[in-house]
């Protein structure tokens, strides 16, 4: 399994000023350093949540179908998968066959639709899968994980990068875990 991104997010999900502000810095000075320390906490977020905070367009790709594409759904990560651009079967000489119309993306879930039946994947060949993924512009991230942006930026300035999430931006994450059931 492989994710590519084709088109990256346009802006930070947190500015400078607001990320100063948090830190209550009131100068320039640190500005280089702040600027440093935005998108790493952003990728150690979306990583730890497999989230996507802004939105961008990626590709992931399997060998064979993951196992949930038939019964309730993939869920496409990072998360929220909100469009669905293109599925295709790609042979082992790289020609790719489209098959978008059998799926469809609900909920952020990959789903073939009912009695449709699943594509084969040639020998040597993969599944890619595009999509959008976020929840659109960085002044439409949820409140909270702007906030747990802001505390992995000021837990960074302080003392460096621990090596486990600070507790609150751990719970924060936790409210938005899927359970199955």
């Amino acid at each position: 399994m492989t994710l590519t991104v084709i088109t990256p997010p346009a802006e930070a999900a947190l500015s400078l000023s607001v990320a100063k502000d948090y830190l209550r810095i009131g100068h320039d000075g640190e500005d280089a350093l702040v600027a440093a320390l935005i998108p790493a906490a952003e990728v150690r977020l979306e990583t730890a949540g497999g989230l996507a905070l802004v939105t961008r367009t990626l590709k992931r790709s399997w060998t064979c179908w993951p196992a949930g594409v038939r019964r309730g759904g993939l869920c496409l990560l990072p998360a929220p998968g909100s469009a669905l651009v293109a599925v295709e079967i790609v042979d082992a000489e790289g020609t790719a066959e489209t098959v978008t119309t059998r799926f469809v993306l609900e909920g952020g879930r990959l789903m073939l639709k009912p009695f449709v039946p699943l594509p084969g994947i040639p020998l040597g060949g993969r599944v890619e899968v595009t999509f959008v993924a976020g929840y659109g512009a960085a002044a439409d991230v949820p409140e909270d994980l702007v906030h747990a942006l802001k505390r992995l930026v000021l837990v960074a300035y302080q003392r460096g990068e621990g090596a486990d999430l600070p507790e609150d931006v751990a719970a924060i994450l936790n409210t938005r875990t899927e359970v199955r059931l």
